[in-house]
């Protein structure tokens, strides 16, 4: 059961604080650290709280339709982070490039 729970809360983890670097960049709550860490932390209890949810469906899922369909359960919710995810991990991947500023 460890597996799970590693594969589980280790992407929450990053996702979250990608999330919070993310937004210490963003306007509306740059210099405001008070602002910026009531929306880091209402990130992370979400995703703390989505997660404990899917770790709740482990022992239904395992009794109804045995092992293999709680880990097609966690490839579902795998692909759906990563679809959900996708915009951002392709701007991260391929950044714009930076205007040249002397064509203008």
């Amino acid at each position: 059961m460890w597996p799970f729970v590693f594969f589980s809360y280790r992407p929450n983890n990053i996702i979250t604080s990608a999330v919070a670097a993310d937004l210490a960049s963003h306007p509306s709550v740059r210099g405001n650290n008070k602002s910026l860490g009531t929306v880091t932390g209402l990130i992370n209890g979400c995703g703390s709280i989505t997660a404990s949810i899917g770790l709740l469906a482990v022992g239904p899922l395992q009794s109804a339709f045995g092992w293999g369909s709680v880990w097609v359960f966690l490839i579902g919710c795998t692909a759906t982070g990563t679809l959900l995810m996708g915009r951002k991990i392709f701007e991260e991947l391929f950044p714009p490039a930076p205007e040249d500023e002397s064509k203008v």
